[in-house]
């Protein structure tokens, strides 16, 4: 019996490859025609538009679309045509389509300005928004400094009429404290984080601040308006703690009850000191007082 072998029929690839490849380069040349009109296009357009508007702006047509006029707003200690100056306004040819986020990043370099944004009013007005730093404090270094919850020295007289802000003395050197307008003791910045921490949840206290003391084992004194000693505390005291004072003193105010110290130090208790000796322990856990 003769068996027969099973003979695999061959085509002729190459000649289809051949074809297809040929194909393929076609395809891609058409491709890089058209991208090149079309870069020649774009680039005509450009500089159509280049010296069109070049043109207009030489005959005066684009004057209706001109900025002429920069309100500032928000400022109390920074001077607005310093900030329209720093800002790169004056002089330039601003229109209605000109990009401003630059400009309005110029202004936030001034140590005075925490955020600033630009915007359009009609018809040919531009509004400089400021947001100013805000000082929480009055840094005893070599002078008075009026010094914001980030740590920025403001480059402003001290003595500001605006200003509401407790004194802050500290035991370490100026130059250990401060450098380049910024503070940069670790202690200190975290006090001053406190601070506009306090500013923000309790503006009736951080008005009754009128002093701060800060040694250099972490302790920190605060003087109050309204109170007669000291309150005393550490950068584990809760700033909930803190709201308790106001009801504390209002209470030994009420029994007259006389004291040098209210001592948060110690958990869930408010020690009030009345000598060298004597101390009540007041506690502030279990409701009202």
């Amino acid at each position: 019996m003769v068996r027969k072998r099973n003979r695999r029929v061959t085509r002729p690839l190459a000649r289809g490859n051949r074809r297809v490849d040929r194909e393929r380069k076609v395809e891609r040349r058409r491709w890089i025609v058209r991208g090149i009109k079309l870069g020649a296009v774009v680039a005509a357009l450009a500089m159509a538009v280049h010296h069109g508007t070049r043109l207009a702006d030489a005959r005066g047509w684009l004057d209706p679309f001109r900025v002429r006029e920069v309100r500032v707003v928000g400022v109390s200690l920074a001077n607005p045509n310093v900030l329209v100056a720093e800002a790169g306004l004056m002089g330039e040819e601003i229109h209605w389509w000109t990009p401003l986020h630059e400009y309005a990043r110029n202004v936030e370099r001034d140590p005075l300005v925490e955020s600033a944004s630009i915007h359009r009013r009609f018809p040919r007005r531009l509004t400089l928004e400021i947001r100013e730093r805000k000082p929480v404090a009055l840094i005893a270094l070599d002078r008075l400094a009026p010094v914001d919850s980030t740590g920025h020295i403001l480059p402003v007289n001290a003595f500001h009429g605006e200003f509401d802000a407790p004194v802050l003395t500290v035991a370490w050197a100026a130059e250990d404290v401060a450098r380049d307008g910024r503070v940069r003791l670790a202690p200190v910045r975290a006090m001053l984080a406190r601070l506009g921490e306090i500013a923000i949840h309790y503006p009736v206290l951080a008005r009754e601040i009128s002093a701060i003391r800060m040694e250099a084992d972490g302790t920190v004194a605060l003087t109050l308006v309204h109170a007669e000693g000291e309150v005393v505390l550490d950068g584990d005291t809760p700033l909930v703690k803190l709201a308790l004072v106001d009801d504390v003193v209002r209470d030994l105010h009420r029994k007259r009850i006389h004291y040098d110290r209210l001592d948060l130090r110690f958990e869930d208790q408010i020690v009030v000191r009345r000598g060298a000796a004597d101390r009540t322990v007041v506690q502030v856990s279990e409701g009202p007082i």
